[in-house]
Order: structure tokens, then C-alpha cells, then sequence
């Protein structure tokens, strides 16, 4: 299995209810939708919490960013694959900002329930 998450601001100047309404509402089933037969296994979405606005996790000027998409394909290809789709890249290029986007291709180990 191949797993990769992507952790992501919106595009400067989106308003954060905006991102979030069209990142659960439209970019999510519009994935879903391109790649769910592509060798997609799973993909989960972690948007920022909002109630949360001091302490701990959160700086003082606020969360670092807004969402993290996690996919996990068959394999490297698969993904890869998917990323390419023109669709893909316009309807993501819509909201994230890609110049500040983080990439982190990982090995999912389940820690706990075991």
C-alpha cells in the first residue's frame, strides 16, 4: 500500500468557511468520484477545527494550515497516476495554495486498536 498526505492552506484571500464548504462539499466527491477506481483504497480528509483557537495546537496567529487529505493507493504508480489527471490538478489548484502545500508520502502503521 502506498499512502501519501497532503497538508494544505486554501488559496490567499478564500475565506476558511468557504475552503472548508467546498473541500467537504465538492473537491471530496469530485475526488472520490476520478479516482475511486483508479486503485484508491482510501482517502480521508482532516479539516482544521475551528473551535479550537488558543492553547497547545494553535499559535498565536493561528493554525499553520487549514487541511490534511490522506490517500492510500495499491501502490506508488496508482497514485501517481491520479495526481496527473488534469481534473484532479485544476479542481485542487481551485482552493489550495500549492506553494505552500506539504507533501509527505508515508508508511501507515496501525498503532493502536491493535
Amino acid at each position: 500500500m502506498y499512502t501519501v498526505a497532503f497538508i494544505f492552506k486554501r488559496k490567499p484571500g478564500l475565506p476558511l468557511d468557504e475552503f472548508l464548504a467546498y473541500y467537504r462539499d465538492s473537491h471530496g466527491p469530485l475526488m472520490i468520484s476520478l479516482i475511486k477506481d483508479k486503485g484508491l483504497i482510501s482517502y480521508e480528509h482532516l479539516p482544521v477545527d475551528t473551535t479550537v483557537t488558543d492553547g497547545r495546537y494553535v499559535a498565536d496567529d493561528g493554525p499553520a494550515f487549514d487541511a490534511i487529505s490522506v490517500y492510500s493507493f495499491g501502490s506508488k504508480e496508482e497514485a501517481e497516476a491520479c495526481w496527473a489527471i488534469p481534473e484532479v490538478i485544476a479542481d485542487s489548484a481551485a482552493f489550495i495554495d500549492f506553494d505552500t502545500m506539504v507533501t509527505l508520502p508515508a508508511n501507515r502503521r496501525t498503532v493502536f486498536p491493535v
